[in-house]
């Protein structure tokens, strides 16, 4: 591999190193000469668009807008509901979770049967809240 002295430190650098390794100046030959190293294309080859040997890289053309969708209106509410906190006209959301006795036969069980702690879990109740801003609904 030739290497090339570096004109402000005086070491031997590769050739093709840009800058010296040891001072960070620039090399002479980085500076007057371009890289040429590239195969041609074969014969029967995919040629590009656009020469790499001129070094003027291709147009790009300025992609075409995106149509955005309008926004879809939203149907008439039939359900009649409104919530009176935040006044979302959206249906509540509906979910079951432990009830209260549920826990309470949890912690019983736990302290007096303990093989069968997990039937307080089983114990659920439905309860509704607004499906906007999660406020509970009585």
């Amino acid at each position: 591999m030739p290497n090339v002295t570096c004109q402000n430190c005086g070491q031997a650098s590769s050739d093709v190193a840009r800058i010296c390794r040891y001072c960070g100046a620039q090399l002479p030959h980085a500076a007057q000469q371009q890289r040429t190293d590239y195969a041609e294309p074969r014969q029967g080859s995919y040629v590009p668009p656009h020469s790499w040997k001129s070094g003027a890289l291709p147009q790009a053309s300025a992609p075409a807008p995106m149509a955005q969708a309008q926004p879809a209106a939203a149907p008439p509410s039939s359900h009649g509901f409104r919530c009176p906190f935040c006044g979302s006209d959206a249906p509540p959301m509906i979910a079951r979770r432990i009830s209260t006795g549920g826990w309470i036969v949890f912690a019983a069980l736990l302290l007096f049967c303990f093989p069968l702690f997990f039937i307080g879990l089983l114990i659920k109740e439905e309860y509704r809240a607004c499906s906007w801003c999660r406020s509970p609904l009585t």
